[in-house]
């Protein structure tokens, strides 16, 4: 597997698996939107040609959000979440980011238990946050300094 930052090719294979993973998926527009606009930065996990999963963060330094994260359905559990998002960190840090800042569907404790294995903690609940369905988002924080390889 490869970690690479993501670029405008990437559109169709990051759609594809949006909209497999993701209950209320972006449109094309919105994806498009974050592999140009200039406080976006993405990254995509590819294995054999194909992208199998990527992360979307919105950047102002020093800090960053984790927007968006998703393998497709067919790969979990095979560390590709756990590497894309310790590769990203790794590079968001390395650019001089210090803290990272990321929502979860509450249901979601495939990704609540990948952030926490990941060293970010969880910092409060905002309720009904999610609609389509409806549902409370989990917030977690993370501080990246000086923590370069300690990621699950």
């Amino acid at each position: 597997m490869r970690v690479r930052q993501a670029r405008p090719a990437d559109l169709d294979e990051v759609l594809r698996i949006e909209h497999r993973s993701m209950p209320d998926p972006w449109s094309a527009i919105a994806v498009a939107a974050e592999l140009r606009v200039a406080n976006s930065a993405g990254w995509v996990a590819t294995a054999e040609g194909r992208v199998q999963g990527y992360a979307f963060f919105r950047t102002c330094r020093p800090e960053c959000e984790l927007l968006r994260l998703a393998v497709e359905p067919e790969s979990r559990g095979a560390g590709i979440g756990r590497t894309l998002l310790r590769r990203a960190l790794d590079h968001l840090e390395r650019d001089g980011f210090s803290s990272c800042f990321l929502e979860v569907r509450s249901s979601n404790e495939g990704a609540r238990r990948l952030y926490e294995r990941s060293g970010f903690v969880r910092t409060g609940v905002r309720k009904n946050y999610y609609c389509r369905p409806a549902e409370d988002a989990v917030q977690y924080y993370r501080d990246l300094t000086g923590t370069k390889g300690e990621l699950a």
